[in-house]
């Protein structure tokens, strides 16, 4: 069976297509494909967020910056979109996403760094103590919520949020 794309999606919004499979899109945005059919690229999410994380891409579609902080999930990205790309479906959850901590994590590498702990709030960075050793940093998948609060504060940029992939049925 064969899927229909519209000529946007094919040429902007298809992650398959476009490599764009990491970009984060704002919280309670719609599926990639519907996302890049509804974004107009207006910007007035990115007008709205008070954390000045949310940017236009290349493709002229709103996407998450976490270098610049975290997101607060305050809602005002939904409120301005007129264009129905951000929808909050379900309140509690703004978006699925994978986290990951890297070998280039400081303290894999054996020097002392607790930046990310100290900004997870849902304590889903920890740090588990280690006689005689440098602490190692554990993370807690179903208690992260995705803020990317942890991002901005990595002096190793080890840590890595994506998109889930989605399985068949989900």
């Amino acid at each position: 069976m064969e899927q229909e794309l519209s000529r946007r999606t094919l040429l902007f919004g298809h992650s398959g297509l476009t490599g764009q499979d990491d970009v984060i899109r704002p919280p309670w945005a719609l599926t990639p494909e519907d996302f890049a059919k509804k974004c107009t690229g207006c910007g007035e999410c990115v007008s709205a967020c008070p954390e000045k994380i949310l940017k236009i891409d290349t493709h002229n579609l709103a996407k998450v910056d976490f270098s610049q902080g975290e997101c607060t999930f305050c809602r005002d990205c939904v409120a301005s979109c007129r264009d129905g790309a951000l929808v909050m479906l379900d309140p509690e959850t703004p978006w699925l996403l994978d986290i990951s901590i890297e070998g280039k994590c400081l303290a894999m590498k054996g020097v002392e760094c607790r930046a990310c702990d100290d900004q997870c709030e849902p304590r889903a960075i920890r740090f588990k103590l280690t006689p005689a050793a440098v602490a190692m940093p554990q993370l807690n998948e179903q208690e992260c919520t995705g803020c990317g609060a942890c991002i901005s504060v990595c002096p190793s940029e080890a840590i890595v949020l994506k998109p889930a992939i989605q399985k068949e049925g989900e």
